[in-house]
């Protein structure tokens, strides 16, 4: 198992670029869906394979729709250097046929729609998971904004504004929306926005502001920008799609490791975990390490949910002595349920002593 070290994730501006990009989607598909209707209704329309491509500070974003379910959505995200693809691909779905030619970023990201947080990300092109631990905290944040509808007359508007008493008469601005390489035209949009919460960020009391299409052609915001007192962030879209070629086909998973030693307590035995969180059940065997048949015992065990995703498996001492046999070496095997792929043994026997 190969973990990216934080430092190494925003190591340069790129990586930087890329990870805004994404954040910013996953703030607009990891939104509880009671929060908006609007929200709801794109995200039930959405197919896997639903595609948009965006460009923001010098880098393109690919971000396609690879898996969708009531519990949880996987987005692949593909992010290359503005100058690597001049002059654009005619076609960015032979693009990725050819497998992005100039990428410097290729992951998947899984997003929990039951707790609203990114819960894994694998990188292809380092081919190594990255850790979240450091960006929890501004992804809680971001998950947790409230989008409100932006009214007519706040509106983004095109030209200098009109002086004090006169009638405001300049259009409003709308972004491009672009499918298949074509501008879709004429278009109507759906402005949402929202307040940064103070938490002494640059982003503190700013507003975030995404922009859809009424017509509900594309699940993704057309232009998502940020404020701050210094600049203006925004990320547009130049180009969107349905049924998005794809090169990897799962995202892969990690392993439940055991951690540290079992520990006794008062009415058994507490064994540890390292437990990715979209593994929400287990299955527990004791295996008879002494005999040669090497028997395996189901235990009975009580869950109980630590900090991260650090888990504990409480068992009762009558459950062990139902099940194991005195002098017998054992080792203890864990196997998520639908997932008996990834089991994890622990390393070290344990003399079963009464």
């Amino acid at each position: 198992m190969v973990w990216l070290e934080n430092s190494t994730v925003f190591e340069n501006r790129e990586m930087k670029n890329y990870w805004f990009t994404a954040i910013c989607w996953i703030a607009f598909l990891s939104c509880p869906l009671g929060a908006s209707p609007v929200l709801q209704e794109r995200l039930a329309n959405a197919k896997i394979g639903d595609y948009i491509i965006t460009e923001s500070n010098k880098m393109i974003s690919v971000l396609a729709i690879r898996s969708l379910s009531a519990k949880s959505l996987i987005l692949e995200e593909i992010g290359v250097p503005t100058h690597a693809v001049d002059p654009r691909p005619a076609s960015w779905p032979e693009w990725i046929r050819h497998r992005a030619p100039g990428h410097t970023s290729w992951s998947m990201l899984e997003i929990d729609f039951e707790n609203h947080e990114l819960i894994e990300c694998y990188s292809f092109s380092r081919s190594a998971w990255v850790e979240l631990s450091s960006q929890e905290s501004f992804i809680s944040t971001i998950l947790g904004l409230s989008l409100e509808p932006v009214s007519p007359n706040e509106q983004r508007r095109i030209g200098p504004e009109p002086p004090n008493g006169e009638v405001d008469t300049r259009k409003v601005w709308k972004p491009p929306l672009i499918q298949n390489g074509k501008q879709i035209e004429p278009i109507e949009f759906e402005i949402y926005q929202a307040v940064w919460p103070k938490d002494g960020s640059e982003l503190a009391g700013n507003n975030v502001f995404l922009y859809f299409d009424k017509e509900g052609q594309s699940p993704f915001p057309a232009w998502i920008q940020m404020t701050t007192s210094h600049a203006i962030a925004s990320i547009r879209m130049i180009d969107s799609g349905q049924n998005l070629p794809g090169h990897y086909r799962t995202l892969p998973r990690r392993v439940p490791e055991f951690i540290d030693v079992p520990q006794k307590t008062h009415d058994g035995l507490r064994l540890s975990l390292k437990s990715p969180r979209y593994y929400r059940h287990f299955e527990l065997f004791a295996v008879d390490v002494t005999s040669s048949q090497k028997e395996i015992f189901p235990i009975t065990y009580t869950l109980v949910y630590g900090e991260g995703e650090t888990l504990h498996l409480e068992i009762a001492h009558n459950d062990l002595k139902d099940v194991l046999q005195p002098n017998h070496r054992y080792t203890w095997l864990i196997v998520p349920n639908g997932h008996c792929e990834h089991y994890s043994e622990s390393s070290k026997p344990f003399l079963w002593k009464e």
